[in-house]
């Protein structure tokens, strides 16, 4: 069972992948282009074909293989401005679509229809996997935002020539692709997860993948820049962190600098609260100092027989002795 809802995993993602890919290529596809598509098309729809074969084993008598399916809704991230229109017009131009299709998981089809056809132990088993697809599709996101972020570092900014630069470019837009591939996954993931209902700790754990947050840091590439020192990493960086493995030699360094910056950081506003209680004694201090100064006044004032100074250094005591108590009611 655990391997015939892997297969369906991984057919999921395929369809993602086709759909950005017939996206990319648009309209104005060549011939070539468009065999490849038809290829992949053939491709997954005999893998759809089969899987649904294997859902009536698996699912039991309740469902039906014939029922009309709905199209496949998923949302492409990347951090390049597109127009959605265009990509669904895009996709309806094609006359066959597998990509759209959804194939028979527990997670399309519902927990309700699932305990309706006795297939209630298959939920639990799909959301484990679920999960490590979406810990999969995170890791694979983090090491393609750290070459893209090493690209504009080694490449990008190192190129002299138009020639270099043009290279330079079509090495990000690769990477820039692959992110895109490994965001939409798991934004896939995480809806379905949804349809599983997950307990309160997978929803705080996998929260959802926003568009700016797919946005390189700079830091790597130049850590004393201005305007970044009190940015931060999104929070799919501390999900499920594996350093091991050669692969990961720049995710490293790219850890590396922004732990140096995030310590920099709470070592600046460890010290800011600091200098602020300081600050807040001092100011009752001074207030309290003051008041007795002026207190003083209006005693040689008196001796001197000189009301009138005497009167206008006793308003100014009374001023700052209620200005010392309002202080330390305000930072108590």
């Amino acid at each position: 069972v655990a391997t015939w809802i892997s297969i369906g995993l991984a057919i999921e993602e395929a369809q993602i992948a086709l759909l950005i890919e017939v996206r990319r290529i648009g309209r104005r596809s060549t011939e070539t282009q468009r065999l490849d598509i038809a290829r992949q098309r053939d491709r997954i729809q005999g893998q759809i074909d089969e899987f649904t074969r294997s859902a009536l084993t698996h699912l039991g008598e309740g469902f039906d293989a014939d029922d009309d399916p709905d199209d496949l809704n998923i949302d492409i991230l990347d951090d390049i401005d597109d127009d959605p229109a265009d990509f669904t017009e895009t996709s309806d131009a094609w006359t066959n679509s597998p990509e759209l299709t959804i194939i028979p998981l527990p997670s399309n089809l519902g927990v309700e229809h699932c305990r309706r056809c006795m297939a209630e132990d298959l939920i639990p088993l799909e959301m484990s996997l679920r999960e490590g697809q979406a810990n999969d599709a995170l890791h694979n996101l983090r090491i393609h935002l750290c070459n893209k972020a090493i690209l504009f570092r080694t490449t990008v900014r190192q190129a002299k020539s138009q020639a270099l630069k043009t290279r330079a470019w079509s090495q990000v837009t690769s990477v820039q692709q692959a992110v895109s591939l490994h965001a939409s996954i798991y934004t896939k993931t995480r809806k379905q997860m949804i349809q599983l209902e997950p307990g309160p700790d997978q929803l705080q754990k996998y929260k959802p993948l926003l568009r700016e947050q797919l946005k390189i840091s700079t830091a790597i590439g130049d850590p004393n820049a201005r305007g970044q020192r009190n940015e931060s990493l999104a929070w799919f960086w501390s999900v499920e962190v594996d350093m091991e493995g050669p692969e990961n030699s720049w995710n490293e360094e790219f850890y590396r600098v922004h732990w140096l910056r995030a310590k920099a950081l709470r070592d600046r506003w460890k010290e800011e609260i600091s200098l602020v209680q300081s600050e807040m004694d001092w100011t009752c201090n001074f207030f309290l100092w003051k008041a007795t100064t002026w207190g003083a006044r209006m005693q040689e004032s008196l001796l001197k027989q000189l009301p009138g100074h005497a009167c206008y250094a006793g308003r100014q005591s009374q001023m700052y002795s209620l200005l010392a108590q309002d202080a330390q009611a305000a930072f108590q």
